[in-house]
């Protein structure tokens, strides 16, 4: 137990404390357990567990492996910008850790972290510092993950968007909800996609396939919302080289509709239920190193409910991890 909470918080070995602790028997007492996650996530070496976790649940490994183009992203290399994405996540992660704030801050929030690169990017005041700052969110597109260049950039190529990519996403890593993988005789889009002439024509004509049509009709709608951001998350009203607005609307499978990236948001936080579970659920498996099965749902919706009762903070879902059975015993 002390190996697991050590690398689940430092990502190193226990340290004295802990070690004495486990040799008395002590570390398996709910009120030691809770004041060593308190010490622990106050220590700096909890800074491997916010990048690390928040890398890994986000899938912000991906940012780098498709580099945008350099003369049409200029500033992406010379602002270091790859770099403070990721900070910024990482930052936005901590400090909701931090101040134990509602997990839904995810979903929408009124701050973030940005530096002269990044206020640039977001279209925001000006910054002069490379270093990054507390930032107040005055344009509420930008706020949450889903306005944050790091997440926006991992579901890119470098040169353009999907909204299958950024759809899947967000069901899978927010919503906890993934779609069902395709039927391995369905190409990525429809083979007759003549008189198709943009992705959300082209993707309409995909739904007419009856073995694609269930999954898109979720997918799709959690994708769209996304298209006015660019393949580094700047802002665009238009494609590249082309004059037609871009569309950002779509309909849920249940009937409601949104017109943009504002109103989906309103849509998501009421289905804000969805990420506590799967956050504590990521947070699991990254604490064992196992993947939750049908068997942990249990678990997972006491931990939620415990969560849910103190005000669904998310300092107050680490410590609901680690007084866990699976993370205890298993």
């Amino acid at each position: 137990l002390a190996n697991r909470l050590s690398y689940f918080l430092w990502s190193s070995m226990p340290d004295e404390t802990l070690f004495d602790l486990a040799a008395r028997g002590k570390l398996r007492h709910a009120d030691v357990l809770r004041e060593q996650v308190e010490r622990m996530l106050v220590d700096p070496k909890s800074a491997a567990f916010i990048e690390h976790f928040t890398d890994r649940w986000l899938r912000l490994d991906k940012i780098g492996s498709m580099p945008p183009d350099v003369k049409r992203y200029r500033d992406y290399y010379t602002e270091d910008l790859d770099v403070a994405m990721k900070q910024e996540s990482h930052m936005f992660f901590g400090y909701i850790l931090k101040h134990n704030l509602d997990i839904a801050t995810f979903i929408d929030s009124d701050f973030t972290f940005a530096n002269r690169g990044l206020a640039k990017l977001y279209g925001m005041s000006p910054l002069g510092d490379a270093e990054l700052v507390k930032v107040a969110i005055t344009d509420r597109r930008r706020g949450g993950l889903l306005g944050q260049a790091s997440v926006l950039t991992a579901t890119a190529n470098g040169i353009d968007t999907s909204p299958v990519i950024r759809g899947v996403w967000v069901l899978e890593n927010l919503l906890g909800t993934p779609p069902s993988p395709p039927p391995p005789d369905v190409e990525p889009l429809a083979p007759d996609l003549r008189g198709a002439t943009t992705i959300r024509e082209q993707l309409a004509k995909h739904r007419e396939m009856a073995s694609c049509n269930d999954c898109h009709a979720k997918i799709d709608p959690m994708g769209f919302a996304l298209e006015n951001f660019g393949p580094i998350g700047e802002w665009r009203d238009t494609y590249y080289r082309q004059r037609n607005p871009i569309d950002a609307s779509a309909q849920f499978p249940d009937g409601a509709r949104y017109r943009d990236i504002t109103e989906f948001k309103t849509q998501l936080m009421r289905h804000q239920n969805l990420v506590a579970p799967n956050l504590a659920k990521k947070l699991l498996e990254y604490g064992t190193g196992r993947i939750m099965e049908v068997t942990d749902r249990g678990t997972l919706d006491k931990i939620t409910e415990s969560v849910s009762a103190k005000g669904n903070g998310l300092r107050d879902l680490v410590h609901a991890v680690v007084q866990s059975e699976p993370f205890r015993t298993k």
